[in-house]
């Protein structure tokens, strides 16, 4: 499932080759893959919209166009958007086509393919973004200057739980999945199934640096190489080794999702129910 890294290295593929483009038309081929308005506006109001921006909010892709519109793209599982040619042969999973201007390339279309079928996207007027309620209900970005140490702290006083789940909420961290869950909690030598509540100081300063520096080797690796960055990431299976010390990864499940992690280098520590929070200013 795409995470953070994966939104982000494709909302800079397509500010690069799509900002200051026009739609000339879209054709749905799918009609659920569009949620809000219906196939037949999404089509008619699209019509001849240049691209002003392509920003990304979580997982979500927001494609700003004139006339004040917004189009929000969710990949979900198998989603993607790639630009080719007109006369290349559609994917049969293509679920949405977008017909561009030239501008010395006749013939380019941006698609939507999408295997099974879970992506969805939907046409809003830019104001209306704020009533929106996947991202009005989203947690803080990462990835931006404010997410300092001090606001990652702010986010964990009176929360409850093991970490790994944690990590996953998106109403508090927006964008981490599960596989860069691993990988992040790998990098500050976390034991997933920790309590929230009993983190030090150190652990919670070790943890938001984790969480940055993951998501973005994460991203500057699949912008250059197209392939996942992480040192814990290629060893996800039953039986991998872990890289940090040799030993058989261990294997269970928190919150619903398959967790790896290294019973040697990420100890329990203090994750017992019960342990009194220590998330002090530190």
């Amino acid at each position: 499932m795409p995470e953070l890294p994966d939104v982000e290295t494709l909302a800079r593929r397509l500010r690069r080759s799509l900002v200051g483009r026009r739609i000339r038309r879209a054709r749905v081929l799918n009609p659920g893959t569009v949620r809000s308005p219906s196939p037949d506006r999404f089509v008619r109001r699209l019509r001849g919209r240049r691209v002003v921006a392509v920003d990304r909010r979580g997982k979500y892709l927001l494609i700003t166009l004139e006339g004040g519109l917004m189009l929000l793209v969710h990949l979900r599982m198998t989603g993607d958007l790639e630009i080719t040619s007109a006369r290349e042969r559609l994917d049969p999973y293509t679920r949405v086509v977008f017909a561009l201007d030239g501008r010395g390339q006749a013939g380019r279309e941006l698609r939507f393919v999408d295997q099974r079928r879970f992506g969805h996207m939907d046409l809003l007027p830019a104001v209306a973004l704020e009533d929106f309620s996947p991202l009005v209900r989203m947690g803080a970005e990462p990835l931006a200057k404010a997410f300092t140490p001090a606001a990652f702290r702010s986010l964990l006083v009176g929360r409850r739980g093991t970490l790994k789940p944690f990590l996953l909420r998106q109403d508090v961290v927006a964008g981490i999945g599960n596989l860069y869950a691993d990988e992040i909690l790998f990098q500050a030598r976390l034991h997933p199934g920790r309590r929230v509540e009993s983190l030090r100081p150190a652990e919670v300063r070790r943890l938001h640096e984790a969480i940055r520096q993951v998501l973005r080797r994460a991203t500057a690796g699949l912008s250059r190489s197209g392939r996942p960055v992480g040192d814990i990431l290629p060893a996800r299976e039953r039986g991998g080794i872990c890289p940090r010390c040799g030993r058989v990864l261990a294997l269970t499940r928190l919150g619903g999702r398959a967790t790896y992690f290294c019973p040697s280098c990420q100890r329990p520590g203090r994750g017992r129910r019960g342990d009194p929070a220590r998330l002090g200013k530190g």
